[in-house]
Order: C-alpha cells, then sequence, then structure tokens
C-alpha cells in the first residue's frame, strides 16, 4: 500500500532532496584553445582600452552608490533638495542680469512656489497688471498672407505655422521687433502636389486644412482636414512622415504639454488620441452629440472640448477613462441681476444660446469658453453651471437699413420688418496658461484682453482691447520667460473657418503679432 497515492503522505511527495553542493551543479567548462600571438590585432588592444576605462567608471559609480548607500530617507530627500537649490543658483548666475541681491531666499521661495504650482496645476502668472497699461500703446506687426483663407496658427517659438482653406501649410520665423518672415510653405491639392495612384495614404490634404499643431520638441508639425487626415510633417523642412486617416473631418488638435501625446477633435463627434513619435493612435473618446468644434489641454492627461450645437463642453480624464460634463445653453431664466449686461442695459434683449464652439484651458482646473451668441463663460471643475458669465461681449452687430431688410417701396412698412440687432460670434479664445489674462476675439473689429480675479477666481472683467480687422480664426501665444516678453499671433481672415456663414467682412488674411514686455 505503499505504492497507493491516496495513503502517501503529501508533504514527504512533494520536498525533494534539494543538493546543496555547488559542485555538483557546476559543470566543468570546456578549455578554449588560446589564441596565437599573430591573431591578435591592434582593434583587440582598443577594445581592451575600452573595456578598461568602463570598468573603472563602473567601479567609479559603484563607489559613488556606496557613499550614498547608509543615508537614511530623510537624509536623501535633505541631499536632493540642497542640490536642486544649488541648481537654481546656478541657472541665475549664467545670466546676464546677474545680481547677486537675487539670490536670497525669498528670490529661491519664490522660484520654488512657481515650480510647485506648475506641477499642481495652479494659476501663478499674474501678467495683467503688466499687460493693461500697454495694450493702448503696443504696435501690431501685420503680414499679409496670400492664401485662401487662413484657418489656423500654432507656435513653437521662434517658429510659427500657419494653415489656409487652400491647402497650404506655412513655415515663418519671427524675431524681436520685426514681422514675422516666411521660411518655407507646402501645398496640397491635385494643382500643386503629384498624386499618388497607388498609395493614396501618401498623398498631400485634398481639402481645406483646418487646424495645425506643433510639438512641443519642435519636432514635428500636424496638421488636419476636411479630408479626414491628420498628417504628421518634419518641422524642419515640410516633408510628409506619416498620414493618419480618420473618419470624418479634423476640426481642431492640441498637444499635452511636454509631451508627444496629440488630442484631436473630429466632425464624427469622437476625440481620438495619438502618439506622435509611434505614429500610432492610441484610443477614442465617445461622449459629444455634436460636431466637436474646439479642444484644448495642458500638462496633465486631461483635455477640454466644446460640442457646438450640444451646448456640453467636457472635462476628459483620459487615465482614470471618466469625463464630467458641463451644460450650458444660457437661457433667458438664468440671467441675473448682477450681471455687467443686465446692470447696465436691462431692456436690451436677451440672444439665447445655440451652440458653444471656442475653449482654452486656463489651468488645470478652471477653462474659459466662447458661444454664437456673444458669451464667454468662465467655469471650474468644482461648479456644474459656469463662474461667470459675461454676455454680449463683442457687442451687437450693426442696425440694418430698412431698404436691407425689406422689398417694400414703403419706409414706414419696410422699417417695422427689421429684424432685431444679433450678436457677434466669438470665433476664437486663448488663454495665457496659467496666467490670469485671455482673449476672445471675433469680427467685431477688435480683440479684447480680459483679467480673472485672482482673489477668488469666480469672474473675470474687460482689461482693454486692440483693433483687428477680419474673422479672427484662431489666436496663440509664446510666453518667453527669459526675454521676459509675451507674445501674441493672431490669425484673421475674411470668413469663418469653417464655413461661409458671416458673409462679406472687412478685413484680409493675415498674421498679426502683439509683444508685450513683462
Amino acid at each position: 500500500m505503499a505504492g497507493d497515492p491516496f495513503l502517501s503522505d503529501p508533504s514527504k511527495k512533494r520536498k525533494r532532496n534539494r543538493v546543496t553542493s555547488l559542485a555538483k551543479k557546476q559543470k566543468t567548462p570546456t578549455p578554449s584553445p588560446a589564441p596565437h600571438d599573430s591573431e591578435i590585432s591592434s582593434e583587440s588592444d582598443l577594445s581592451g582600452s575600452e573595456d578598461e576605462a568602463k570598468f573603472e567608471k563602473e567601479d567609479g559609480d559603484l563607489e559613488s552608490e556606496d557613499e550614498f548607500a547608509a543615508e537614511g530617507a530623510a537624509e536623501k530627500r535633505r541631499r536632493l533638495a540642497k542640490q536642486y537649490l544649488d541648481n537654481l543658483k546656478a541657472q541665475e548666475i549664467d545670466g546676464d542680469d546677474f545680481d547677486a541681491a537675487d539670490l536670497d531666499e525669498d528670490h529661491l521661495a519664490r522660484r520654488l512656489q512657481e515650480d510647485v504650482a506648475e506641477t499642481k496645476g495652479y494659476v501663478y502668472k499674474f501678467y495683467s497688471d503688466k499687460v493693461e497699461p500697454q495694450l493702448g500703446e503696443v504696435q501690431p506687426r501685420t503680414v499679409r498672407i496670400g492664401s485662401k483663407n487662413v484657418t489656423g496658427v500654432s507656435v513653437k517659438y521662434p517658429y510659427i505655422y500657419t494653415v489656409s482653406k487652400d491647402m497650404e501649410l506655412i513655415k515663418w520665423r519671427h524675431t524681436s521687433g520685426k514681422k514675422p518672415q516666411r521660411v518655407k510653405h507646402t501645398k496640397g491639392g491635385s494643382r500643386f502636389f503629384k498624386l499618388n495612384a497607388s498609395n493614396p495614404s501618401a498623398n498631400h490634404h485634398w481639402d481645406q486644412i483646418n487646424c495645425v499643431a506643433a510639438s512641443p520638441d519642435g519636432k514635428f508639425v500636424v496638421t488636419g482636414g476636411s479630408d479626414a487626415r491628420l498628417i504628421i510633417w518634419s518641422a524642419e523642412n515640410l516633408s510628409c512622415l506619416k498620414v493618419l486617416d480618420t473618419r470624418e473631418a479634423v476640426n481642431s488638435i492640441t498637444f499635452r504639454r511636454g509631451t508627444d501625446q496629440l488630442y484631436a477633435a473630429c466632425a464624427d463627434l469622437r476625440i481620438r488620441t495619438f502618439s506622435i513619435n509611434q505614429f500610432a493612435q492610441l484610443e477614442i473618446l465617445y461622449g459629444h452629440q455634436d460636431n466637436i468644434t474646439d479642444i484644448s489641454a495642458l500638462g496633465r492627461e486631461t483635455c477640454v472640448s466644446v460640442g457646438s450645437r450640444d451646448k456640453t463642453a467636457m472635462f476628459w480624464k483620459i487615465a482614470e477613462e471618466s469625463r464630467l460634463t458641463f451644460r450650458g445653453g444660457d437661457a433667458e431664466k438664468k440671467r441675473k441681476k448682477t450681471d455687467d449686461v443686465a446692470a447696465a442695459a436691462p431692456e436690451a434683449a436677451f440672444h439665447a444660446e445655440g451652440s458653444i464652439d471656442v475653449v482654452s484651458m486656463v489651468d488645470e482646473s478652471h477653462f474659459v469658453t466662447g458661444s454664437d451668441n456673444g458669451n464667454v463663460a468662465l467655469w471650474s471643475l468644482s461648479k456644474k453651471k459656469p463662474c461667470f458669465t459675461q454676455r454680449v461681449a463683442h457687442g451687437l452687430l450693426p442696425q440694418f437699413e430698412p431698404s436691407q431688410a425689406s422689398a417694400e417701396t414703403q419706409e414706414d412698412v419696410a422699417a417695422r420688418q427689421i429684424p432685431e440687432r444679433q450678436p457677434y460670434w466669438i470665433t476664437a479664445i486663448y488663454s495665457v496658461p496659467y496666467s490670469d489674462i485671455f482673449i476672445t476675439g471675433s469680427y467685431s473689429g477688435e480683440i479684447k484682453v480680459w483679467r480673472i480675479d485672482r482673489e477668488n477666481f469666480r469672474k473675470f472683467s474687460l482689461l482693454g482691447s486692440v483693433a483687428m480687422k477680419g474673422v479672427v480664426v484662431n489666436i496663440d501665444g509664446a510666453d518667453l520667460q527669459d526675454d521676459k516678453k509675451l507674445v501674441v499671433y493672431v490669425a484673421t481672415g475674411k470668413e469663418h473657418k469653417l464655413a461661409r456663414w458671416l458673409g462679406k467682412v472687412e478685413g484680409r488674411n493675415a498674421l498679426t503679432c502683439l509683444t508685450f514686455d513683462l
């Protein structure tokens, strides 16, 4: 019965007698024949010296590791913090305008607070007091673009990239104090680009380009168009590197700060994420019920998008695979007596919100939106409704003449048929990342700069305006910390970037830059 598996002791059966002697496990190595002296070349001598240097370097690394091997966690944190402060001091000393007084504890504390604030996504750049006195005297530098109609602009200073409806991508270089200079361009369509019938995916855009984005590392430029394509270009020579197909038109794209992760808002009600370094799509986000017209992102793995006529803004937490939905649809009953417009002109007609068209993130927990009824709204992740709404932000359209509104010959009858004045759409919005100012654009002949209240971050007010003819289709900027300047680039055209809804608008296709000293 000793061989019966049901009666045997399982503990004894599972245990095996392990050989503790290493001599039994080790095999006797086969001796290799020694190389002949004549077979040893000078290359082996060089490799031998390289190996010796490598071993010496590894020994030095081991010695440095042994030096800190005995330190505890608190000592390690203290050592790294001291090293970080030394690096900050070295950066300040390397500057041209070095002053020993700048290296005091208050200055280092401010630098530490800024680094922590940007890491956590807080607003820490308060530029409004410095920008406000310059608005009346700033000199716009405008360069005309001979394209059909400009649709987008993106900045990786000192280079700027613009796209247009005639499928043209232009690379510009901007030098301080001068107008942007054209460096290179490429144009799509069968007239300017030879089509490849055997490999259609290698072709240029064959329909209008709607948006452009430059990668944070400056190596790539990505464009999206109505031909349902994302094309990745080399930023150096504007050569096509990869074509990524989408199901519908691409309306807006943006990069996550400091990474190669790209977010694309498409007309098929989906948001697609891409890794540009890998030339690959990562995932698709669902939720909007209408055409997604704009998208914005900062440093975290999140983004916010607006769905035009579904009147929602959605904040996407990509890593957590969740989203927050913020519903607009401003109605007359939502007006408060404390609103600027209602207090200043209580008899003014109310204009319902039909779509939310543009969005820009202020920091990781706040963003601003613009609508077709002239509303500019400030949102917070802690509230489902806007913290503050500025209605008719860019004013109302001019009143129609009786002859323009009616074919009646009697003037009094024609006057009764004049429609009420409509507000200017908000066609572009740009918030300087992690700052207290943002800029809105329309076709009212000016762009407006707004200041967010720094005390409670619950409202904003008008800081000033700068004259700007044409339809403001897109705004981007560069915050130059070393030069202590803020450069804002405004792309203007003669019509809206998606269609010809606005009729005839006075202006021209141009790129305008505004420089503010900080």
